[in-house]
C-alpha cells in the first residue's frame, strides 16, 4: 500500500483502513495483548450546523487542532480520523477519562463561540478479542448511547449496550419472520371527540410480542428500524393490516371508522408511501377517507422535497394528512406555513402544568384558536384525567385520546369495546316496522347484531322487548336507572346494555327475561321456566368476581329475598363487578329490584344495568380532590385538615412534622427537562411513602416541596428514617442520563417545640432553610436557640 492511501489528507493521520490494518497487528501481539488496551471513538455533535455556521475553512481547520489535540494526548500507540468528525484511538487504559476530559477542554477551547459538544465511546479490550473491526463498533455504540445526552462526554461499553447492539441485531435481522409469523401486531387506541366523550377514530400502533424477547417496546424496536432503513417494512404491513381489519369490521356491521397510521420519514425514502398506502385501500376496497396519514414534526425537516410532494400527493389524492407531536420542536410555525395539514396533534405531556400556571394555557389555547381559524382540527393525546378532559373542554381543543378514554387494543378487544359502546352500522329508521307486525310476520327476517340468529330466537328478542315495553314494573326500575347513568344518549341504548329479570319466588320460575342485547350471559342462554335458583347459581359462578362473589350470592337468594319480603323489605340495589367478556376487565353494574305479590306468588322484578364509566369518573373526582396528581400523595388541602385533626385528638406521646425538597431542583429542570424533573419528584414521593406512609401523613405541597406528619414516634426512629434522605446522593435514570440530587429536611418536635399546625409548619420551615443554608442534602431540628 502507497503512503498516501494510508495517511488522511486533512489531518495527517492515519485513515481508516490503515487504522484497521496497523491495530489488528498489534492486538495480535502476544506482549502487547498483556497490557491493558482500549478503543476510543470520538464523535462531535451536529459538525454540520458548525461548518454551515462558520464555513468549510473554518471547519476544517477546526479538525486539524481536534487531530493534533488528540495526538499530543494519546500518544503511546495510534490515532486515526475515520471519516468526517469521527476520530478513534488505540491506546493504554491509564487515566482515560482524564485524558478524552483534556481533549474535550481543548475542543471547546477551539471556537468559544460555539456550541461545540464532543463524545467519547471507550472499549475496554478483552484478551480474547480477535476482531479490530467489532472492538471499534462497540466503541463507537458506546459514543452513540449518549449522543443527546446533555454533559455527559464520556461512556465505557458494558454489558448494557452490548445486549442493546445483540438486540437490535436481532430485531434488524428478524422484522420480516415477526410480520410473517404474526409476532407484529396492530393494536388500536381510541380517538374520541372532546365536547361528546364519543367515539370518532382509531389510532393505528405497532406492538412486538417475540416467542424470544417477550413485549418489545416500540420506543426500542421503531428507532433500530429507523437507523437501519428498515422502518418502511414495518409500516407498509401496518397500513395493509389496517386496511384489511377496516373492510373485516364493516363487513360484520360495525360502523366504519377512519384509523390513522404513522409514518417516518425514512419510509418516503425507501418506497412511494403513496401508492402503498393507495393500493392497500384500493385493493380492500375501503374509501380514503378511512385512512389518515400521521407525519411527526421532527420528520418534516426533510431537505430534499420527496416528504413534502409525497404529502401533497397525499392530500390531493383524498386522504388527510396529520403533524403529529405539534409543539416538540422549534419550527411548528414555520411548518404551518410551508405544509397543509388536516389536524394538528399535541401531547398532553407538554400541557401537564397547565392547572397551576395560567400562561401556558393562555398559550395553547391561543394556538388552538389559531389553528382554528386557518381550518386545521385540534387533537391532544395522552389524556389521562377528568381534569384533563374539563381543561381541553374549556379551551376548545376538538379530538383527544388516551388512557382515561381507552389503551391500545387488539382487533379482537375492539371488537369487544364497539359492542360494550353500541357501535354497530345502523340502517335507516325513518320506516321501522312496528314490533306486532313482525311477530306476527312468519317471513320477516331483523337484521339485528347477530345475523347467525334463526328466527325463532329473533321473534323470541322481540317479544322480550315488546313485554318490557309494556311493563309498568320494567319502566320503573329503569327511569331510576336512566337517571342515574346520563352517559347513555338514548333510552333504547340503556335498554341494550341492561338485564331485566322477572322471577316467581314461590315456584322458583323464571318468568320473561331480557339478558342485554346478546340475550346471554356470557355463553349461556336463559328461558322462560328455567329455574331461577340454577340461573342465579350459574350467574355468580362465571360472572362475579371471586371477591364479592359471597355477598352476590347472599343478595339474590330466593329464601332471603322471601324473608326480606315478609318482614317489610320489598325493595333492595347492590353494586358489584360483572364480568361482561372474558377478554376485557370486571365491570362494575348495579342491580335493583322490587318484589310484588301477584296471583297469590311472590314476583320479584331485577334490573341490573352497567355503572362502570360512572364509578370511575366518581372515584377518579374523590382521588383527584385528595391526591397530587403527579405523585400520587395527598396534596395540602387533604393534608391540612388530617394534621389537624390528629394534633387535636393526641393525648400523649411525641410526634414530629418534617419539611423536605429537593436540592436544586430548577438546575435539574433546566439541564435535563421538566418530565426528568417529574420522574425525580415521583421517585422520592415514593421513598417518601415507603419509610414514612404505614404511620404518619405524607404530603406534596408544591413543586419540590414535601410534608410529612408522624405519631407515636421515637427520636431515634426518626433520626434514622430522615437520615435515609439526607445525607445520601441519590440517582434516577431518565432515558440516557442518570439524574444525581440529594434532598434537605428541616424537622420540629411535638410538643417540644410547637403544638398547633401553623406553628409547627413554620418551625419546620424555618430548620429546613437553615439545614440549605450550610449546604445541600442536610437535616436539620428546630432549635429555638
Amino acid at each position: 500500500m502507497l503512503r498516501n492511501e494510508e495517511i488522511d489528507q486533512l489531518t495527517g493521520l492515519s485513515n481508516l483502513y490503515s487504522f484497521r490494518a496497523k491495530a489488528q497487528k498489534m492486538i495480535d501481539d502476544p506482549e502487547l495483548r498483556k497490557k491493558d488496551l482500549v478503543i476510543i471513538y470520538f464523535d462531535v455533535e451536529n459538525f454540520k450546523a458548525y461548518n454551515a455556521k462558520f464555513g468549510f475553512e473554518a471547519g476544517d481547520r477546526f479538525l486539524q487542532n481536534m487531530s493534533k489535540s488528540i495526538k499530543k494526548i494519546f500518544q503511546e500507540l495510534l490515532v486515526a480520523r475515520f471519516s468526517d468528525d469521527h476520530f478513534v484511538v488505540l491506546a493504554y487504559a491509564n487515566s482515560i477519562e482524564a485524558r478524552i476530559n483534556d481533549v474535550y477542554r481543548r475542543v471547546k477551547g477551539y471556537n468559544p463561540d460555539a456550541d461545540v459538544q464532543m463524545k467519547a465511546g471507550v472499549y475496554e479490550l478483552e484478551y480474547d478479542d480477535s476482531d479490530i473491526s467489532m472492538a471499534c463498533d462497540k466503541a463507537r455504540m458506546a459514543c452513540a448511547s449518549i449522543k443527546n445526552s446533555y454533559d455527559v462526554i464520556v461512556r465505557v461499553y458494558d454489558k448494557e449496550i452490548g445486549n442493546r447492539i445483540n438486540l437490535a441485531n436481532y430485531i434488524m435481522h428478524n422484522v420480516n419472520e415477526a410480520i410473517l409469523k404474526g409476532y407484529i401486531k396492530v393494536y388500536y387506541q381510541p380517538v374520541v371527540r372532546v365536547l361528546s366523550g364519543k367515539i370518532c377514530g382509531f389510532e393505528a400502533l405497532a406492538r412486538w410480542i417475540d416467542p424470544e424477547h417477550g413485549f418489545l417496546m416500540p420506543s426500542v424496536f421503531i428507532p433500530i428500524l429507523e437507523d437501519a432503513h428498515l422502518i418502511y417494512k414495518l409500516d407498509a404491513f401496518v397500513v395493509r393490516q389496517v386496511c384489511e381489519d377496516i373492510k373485516e369490521f364493516t363487513g360484520q356491521g360495525y360502523k366504519a371508522f377512519p384509523v390513522s397510521v404513522n409514518f417516518s420519514r425514512a419510509d418516503f425514502h425507501q418506497r412511494d408511501m403513496y401508492r402503498v398506502v393507495n393500493d392497500a385501500v384500493t385493493s380492500n376496497d375501503i374509501p380514503k377517507s378511512l385512512i389518515h396519514i400521521e407525519i411527526t414534526e421532527s420528520a418534516l425537516g426533510d431537505e430534499s422535497g420527496i416528504l413534502k410532494g409525497t404529502m401533497d400527493k397525499f392530500r390531493q389524492g383524498g386522504y388527510q394528512v396529520w403533524m403529529d407531536d405539534f409543539g416538540s420542536g422549534y419550527s411548528s410555525f414555520n411548518l404551518l406555513k410551508d405544509y397543509e395539514f388536516d389536524v394538528l396533534k399535541f401531547d398532553m405531556k407538554f400541557l401537564q402544568d397547565f392547572a397551576s400556571k395560567p400562561r401556558e394555557t393562555a398559550i395553547w389555547e391561543n394556538i388552538i384558536n389559531m389553528a382554528e381559524e386557518i381550518g386545521i382540527q385540534t387533537l391532544a393525546e395522552g389524556v389521562e384525567t377528568l381534569e384533563t378532559w374539563d381543561f381541553l373542554k374549556r379551551v376548545g381543543c376538538e379530538k383527544a385520546q388516551g388512557y382515561f378514554f381507552g389503551r391500545p387494543m387488539s382487533k379482537e378487544e375492539v371488537v369487544d369495546y364497539l359492542d360494550e359502546y353500541g357501535e354497530k352500522a345502523l340502517g335507516d329508521s325513518s320506516a321501522e316496522p312496528r314490533y306486532q307486525d313482525l311477530l306476527n310476520d312468519d317471513n320477516a327476517i331483523l337484521l339485528e347484531e347477530d345475523t347467525t340468529e334463526t328466527l325463532e330466537e329473533q321473534k323470541a328478542s322481540l317479544a322480550e322487548e315488546l313485554y318490557m315495553s309494556n311493563s309498568e314494573m320494567y319502566t320503573k326500575l329503569a327511569a331510576k336507572g336512566f337517571a342515574a347513568l346520563l352517559e347513555y344518549n338514548s333510552y333504547s341504548q340503556f335498554q341494550k346494555y341492561s338485564f331485566f329479570i322477572v322471577a316467581d319466588l314461590t315456584n322458583d320460575k323464571l318468568l320473561n327475561l331480557h339478558l342485554s342485547k346478546q340475550r346471554k350471559i356470557l355463553d349461556k342462554r336463559y328461558r322462560s321456566e328455567d329455574s331461577y335458583e340454577d340461573m342465579i347459581d350459574e350467574i355468580v359462578r362465571d360472572t362475579v368476581i371471586q371477591e364479592e362473589k359471597g355477598d352476590v350470592s347472599t343478595f339474590f337468594n330466593r329464601d332471603r329475598l322471601v324473608l326480606a319480603y315478609h318482614s317489610g323489605i320489598s325493595s333492595d340495589d347492590i353494586e358489584f363487578h360483572r364480568i361482561a367478556n372474558v377478554k376485557v376487565a370486571p365491570r362494575w353494574t348495579h342491580t335493583t329490584y322490587e318484589i310484588v305479590e301477584e296471583d297469590g306468588k311472590l314476583v320479584a322484578y331485577f334490573l341490573s344495568f352497567d355503572i362502570d364509566e360512572y364509578k370511575k369518573s366518581k372515584e377518579l373526582v374523590t382521588q383527584m380532590a385528595e391526591r397530587d396528581t403527579l405523585t400520587g400523595l395527598y396534596n395540602r388541602h387533604t393534608a391540612v385538615p388530617l394534621i389537624r385533626n390528629r394534633l387535636y385528638r393526641r393525648q400523649k406521646g411525641k410526634a414530629a412534622m418534617i419539611m423536605m425538597d429537593v436540592d436544586e431542583f430548577r438546575d435539574i429542570n433546566d439541564r435535563f427537562g421538566h418530565l426528568a424533573g417529574d420522574e425525580v419528584l415521583r421517585r422520592i414521593a415514593a421513598r417518601l411513602d415507603e419509610i414514612f406512609g404505614r404511620d404518619g401523613i405524607v404530603c406534596h405541597i408544591d413543586q419540590d416541596e414535601f410534608l410529612v406528619f408522624v405519631e407515636d414516634v421515637e427520636e431515634s426512629d426518626l433520626k434514622n428514617r430522615i437520615d435515609r434522605f439526607s445525607g445520601n446522593v441519590f440517582e434516577v435514570r431518565f432515558h440516557n442520563d442518570l439524574i444525581p440530587f440529594t434532598v434537605s429536611c428541616g424537622y420540629v418536635i411535638h410538643p417540644d417545640h410547637g403544638r398547633g399546625y401553623h406553628d409547627l409548619y413554620r418551625k419546620a420551615d424555618a430548620a429546613l432553610c437553615n439545614a440549605k443554608s450550610h449546604g445541600n442534602g442536610l437535616s436539620q431540628k428546630y432549635d429555638e436557640g
